[in-house]
């Protein structure tokens, strides 16, 4: 089975280093491509005011943790230097349906699926995906600007005729 893993850009701080959710998403990309030998690894993010303001793109960052976990660096698509979920999908939108996976497994965090679910059916309709959905090891204080900043970003999408 021809198979793609995205997983789905999270902050670095200005040195490069992965947030906690960032490791929780590639923990689990890891665990997925070991028992998914012959799948393809597609990272995303790139530099942004609000999650990575170094000179590399975050999707750099994750494809090195990774390969320093094991994984050959011939299983990496080239990166998607995205800014945010929509570009996420609407960059690798191309890439994903040249390449025509039979799957195309998405990784993100709990509290960011709704979006994702959203966002992928609408900008990638006509592949098979099954979803992946990452608890975070942050703290309920460290998560309410995250989960506030879904519902932002729901109601965003529901306003300018994204339906779910």
């Amino acid at each position: 089975m021809k198979a793609i893993i995205m997983v789905l850009g999270s902050p670095n701080d200005n040195n490069g280093n992965l947030s906690t959710f960032a490791f929780d998403r590639l923990y689990r990309t890891y665990d997925l491509a070991e028992s998914n030998e012959t799948s393809k690894i597609l990272c995303t993010g790139g530099v942004g005011e609000h999650f990575n303001k170094t000179d590399k793109p975050h999707f750099y960052y994750a494809q090195e943790f990774l390969k320093l976990k094991g994984i050959d660096p011939n299983r990496f698509l080239p990166g998607i230097a995205s800014k945010n979920t929509v570009e996420d999908f609407s960059l690798s939108k191309s890439m994903i349906e040249e390449i025509k996976p039979d799957l195309l497994i998405i990784i993100t965090s709990e509290f960011h699926m709704e979006r994702v679910k959203i966002l992928a059916e609408a900008i990638i309709p006509d592949s098979t995906k099954f979803y992946v959905s990452v608890d975070t090891s942050l703290s309920s204080l460290e998560m309410r600007p995250l989960i506030e900043h879904e519902k932002h970003a729901l109601n965003f999408l529901k306003e300018n005729g994204i339906k779910y």
